[in-house]
């Protein structure tokens, strides 16, 4: 019984602590394929792109991209070597998973 209680303890705590990661739209100039974004990402962020069908999303950064869904939900596969590149097969908004330094540097590029 006090395994269940401390088991339980220890859950409530990490669902307290636990903070949602920051969702950050990513913004294109007109004209431009790429967008930048710079900032803060030790805790983690999430970044949002619109992307139609079969364009591909090149990222460039000092940090790591946990992972990319589409709008449909479904992960896709990093095809990049040098760079993480991914192919989109829906149009719609897609999410970006990222974690790196406090000062982080990323760029987004969609063809």
């Amino acid at each position: 019984m006090s395994i269940k209680i401390g088991l339980v303890s220890l859950a409530s705590f990490f669902c307290i602590t636990a903070q949602a990661m920051p969702t950050k739209e990513v913004i294109f100039e007109k004209g431009s394929n790429c967008g930048y974004a710079q900032g803060d990402l030790s805790s983690g962020s999430i970044f949002l792109i619109e992307m139609k069908p079969n364009q591909q999303l090149d990222i460039s950064t000092d940090g790591h991209v946990q992972s990319v869904t589409d709008s449909k939900g479904q992960t896709l596969k990093d095809n990049g070597g040098a760079r993480y590149s991914y192919h989109s097969n829906y149009g719609g908004t897609h999410t970006i998973k990222m974690v790196g330094r406090a000062d982080s540097v990323i760029e987004f590029c969609v063809e």
